[in-house]
């Protein structure tokens, strides 16, 4: 029997997150490593992969490899059928199953350490690469959803976060752990002061304005990355109304506003 390789990558390895993507050794395509760096996931050695705490309740590891004939079916998908865009969830077996249509299928079993992600056969062109992204953030946000950290798709500007819809931000998403006391983008990391500013960029207004807390509340509470049929996790409310707390927080003027 073939022993097959594996290149492990960790989430943000300097702080230890139980999250890991393995790929074939033979299926690594170069621009998936790239991508993989950019959204923070160090390359992992033998020795190092050999350790990872597969007892723990919290570790997950995503499993990708190239999808089945079925499954490659399966995500080439009508867009007549795509009537709430790209990306599905459904249960199948007891199991929630993410569909973002031509690029990947991800089953993420509860209270299971590995997860499954089958990727298009060809991945190529630059919709799709982002749509990769898209489900990368996807499985980081539920991985640690139960660890109280906070994902919104943005970036960081200026010691500010912005947050934005997925399609301002490209797919790109801001990590929020608060345990930690650190922001990670793709810009890398930044630790958090006794008060952090967000602003909010995906509804224009005619100027800035600040935002209450009860509004920040329900804005944090909704427009979180992750995708569940339950909802946000508890530890992810309890943050959430802690960062309300400590942050202030405005809408973004539009940019055709005459008083930027």
């Amino acid at each position: 029997m073939e022993i097959v390789k594996w290149n492990y990558f960790q989430f943000r390895k300097a702080h230890d997150y139980p999250v890991f993507v393995r790929f074939k050794q033979d299926e690594l395509n170069p621009k998936f490593q790239h991508l993989l760096n950019e959204l923070g996931f160090g390359v992992m050695t033998d020795v190092e992969s050999r350790k990872i705490p597969i007892q723990k309740s919290n570790t997950r590891i995503l499993t990708v490899q190239i999808a089945t004939s079925r499954l490659q079916l399966q995500l080439n998908g009508s867009d007549l059928s795509d009537k709430y865009g790209q990306e599905s969830l459904s249960i199948q077996q007891g199991m929630p199953i993410y569909t973002y249509r031509k690029v990947g299928i991800m089953g993420f079993p509860k209270n299971k350490i590995l997860w499954d992600l089958a990727i298009h056969q060809d991945i190529s062109n630059t919709d799709q690469m982002v749509g990769m992204r898209i489900l990368l953030v996807r499985f980081i946000c539920q991985a640690l959803s139960e660890q109280g950290v906070l994902c919104y798709w943005g970036t960081v500007k200026d010691d500010t976060v912005l947050i934005m819809k997925q399609m301002q931000s490209f797919g790109e998403a801001v990590l929020i752990d608060l345990t930690k006391k650190v922001v990670f983008s793709n810009g890398g990391e930044m630790k958090m002061n006794s008060s952090l500013k967000i602003i909010r960029k995906d509804k224009e207004v005619s100027s800035a304005s600040r935002m209450g807390r009860e509004d920040l509340i329900s804005f944090l509470s909704v427009s979180t990355c992750l995708l569940s049929f339950s909802g946000i996790s508890p530890s992810m409310k309890k943050a959430i109304y802690e960062l309300s707390a400590t942050s202030s927080a405005s809408y973004a003027a539009s940019e055709s506003s005459v008083n930027l």
